[in-house]
């Protein structure tokens, strides 16, 4: 019983840790570095590098 608390307690934490992470429609790739810089700049948000394969789902 102890364990399956534990457990249910690190889902509910994982979750709320992310909450409040947006993604936004667009992105930027590696090429265009520069104007997501300026955009970030301009907006006053950070920018956030997203490692994956576009080639998947």
């Amino acid at each position: 019983m102890r364990f399956i608390t534990l457990l249910s307690g690190l889902v509910i934490f994982a979750q709320s840790a992310f909450a409040d992470m947006k993604i936004p429609r667009s992105v930027f790739e590696m090429e265009a570095l520069d104007e997501a810089k300026a955009e970030a700049a301009e907006e006053g948000k950070p920018i956030v590098f997203v490692l994956t394969d576009p080639g998947t789902t």
